[in-house]
């Protein structure tokens, strides 16, 4: 159903590989992925990943700010020796998951994101790639009419890049993150679902306000997938991966192999994505060209 859509979505479908450091050495990614609007580069994808970078960079700078502060204060001649070591405890040291050092891939070495708006309550992201190649890009996407043909039961496909792990390297010397060999090109991997219903809620942890409308997928959204497209079998865009919903089923059956009396609490989970609605609304407020279903 979705074999001539998958490789139009794949065209506009890039990853987002998120690399940190801690101050103990420790070293992993986030993988993301993100959708090419048009040929000026313009992206959208889910804004926890944005958020996540964010709260890497606030680390990393408070890392700074306290070595900047040791090795000042170390330099202090005038400084009893006995003084300076005892000085250097009371700066408050960063704890050991602390982020020292992070960097993102955009799928292509050497670009970066530039002029970024964030919208909390829908868990969506705006930003532009620099440099950018208008021609790496076969076809770009077109969104959905967001008034009509939301019928339940329509098949609809996400894509992204989950099932894959990667353990970044780093260069000392060079002040840089290295993707291991064999771990690029991600692979990527779509997973169909119906479409069940329009959710009006806000993304989680974008406090309170005006809830925002996601598409709901009968399955969810996967770890890595998370900014992709969901799309139906015309590669027409119905909306950016945002999170995956958790529901109670009031099931409790006893756990197997647990002790006397524990039980299991079963959920069904499914998939939300950011509606064509609010996306066409928000490229629309930005002034950035797109493709539109009519």
């Amino acid at each position: 159903m979705f074999s001539k859509a998958v490789p139009i979505a794949a065209g506009f479908t890039r990853p987002m590989v998120i690399s940190s450091r801690t101050t103990r050495g420790e070293r992993s990614s986030t993988i993301g992925a993100y959708v090419v609007v048009n040929r000026d580069g313009w992206i959208l994808t889910a804004g926890h990943l944005l958020d996540i970078v964010r709260q890497h960079q606030e680390s990393a700078r408070r890392y700074q700010g306290y070595r900047g502060n040791v090795v000042e204060f170390q330099r202090d001649l005038a400084a009893d020796k006995r003084f300076r070591k005892r000085g250097v405890r009371t700066f408050h040291r960063p704890g050991g998951l602390s982020v020292r050092n992070h960097s993102v891939w955009w799928g292509v070495d050497g670009a970066r994101l530039v002029d970024a708006r964030l919208m909390p309550a829908a868990d969506l992201a705006l930003g532009r790639i620099e440099p950018f190649d208008p021609t790496s890009v076969a076809q770009f996407p077109v969104f959905k009419n967001p008034s009509r043909g939301y019928e339940p039961g329509r098949s609809l496909c996400k894509l992204g890049f989950p099932l894959h792990r990667i353990e970044p390297q780093y260069d000392e010397q060079e002040n840089a993150f290295a993707l291991p060999e064999g771990s690029v090109p991600l692979p990527m991997f779509p997973l169909e679902g119906m479409f069940t219903r329009v959710v009006n809620t806000r993304a989680p942890g974008s406090g309170e306000g005006a809830p925002s409308a996601f598409i709901e997928t009968s399955t969810p959204s996967l770890l890595g997938q998370m900014g992709g497209p969901v799309f139906d079998p015309e590669a027409v865009v119905w909306g950016i991966q945002s999170h995956t919903m958790h529901h109670a089923l009031g099931f409790r059956p006893l756990a197997p192999g647990g002790l006397p009396g524990q039980v299991e609490h079963q959920f069904l989970n499914t998939g939300l994505a950011v509606h064509a609605r609010v996306i066409r609304g928000f490229l629309d407020a930005e002034g950035i060209g797109y493709d539109g279903e009519g």
